[in-house]
Parts: structure tokens; sequence; C-alpha cells
């Protein structure tokens, strides 16, 4: 396997980069009103494509990690 078929490969396995509110409400199990309190509360960031909203994945399991970490302040 050369190296640009395996980085297609990967590319292929890595889980969506951006998703939609929805998409984050059915990962959080939760409405889609409650993503968008959380983005306005500034809890959760999005990234604006236009007047798309998406979230990264990477920003959904930060703003996970920081619902189980208690505040240090």
């Amino acid at each position: 396997m050369n190296t640009a078929t395996a980085h297609r490969a990967t590319e292929d396995t890595q889980p969506t980069l951006l998703l939609t509110l929805g998409e984050v409400a059915s990962h959080l199990r939760c409405t889609r009103r409650s993503v968008e309190r959380e983005v306005a509360r500034r809890h959760l960031h999005v990234v604006r494509i236009g007047r798309s909203v998406r979230v990264e994945r990477r920003e959904l399991n930060r703003y996970l990690r920081s619902l189980r970490e208690p505040d240090e302040g």
C-alpha cells in the first residue's frame, strides 16, 4: 500500500470532523434547543461557514470533558 492509499484509508475511517447542531444533540441525547443554549452561553464553541453553524468533534469532546471535571476556580 503506498502512502496516498494509506492516507485515503485513514481519512475514510475517521469520524466526521464537523457536526451539525442536530447531530450534536443526537450524540448528547438532548434537544437541538439545549445545544443552541449552550452555544449562546458560550459553553460550546462553534464554527460558522456562511450561514451554517457546525461543531468540531474535538470541541464536543472538550465540552463533555468540562462537564465531567469539576471547576478549579
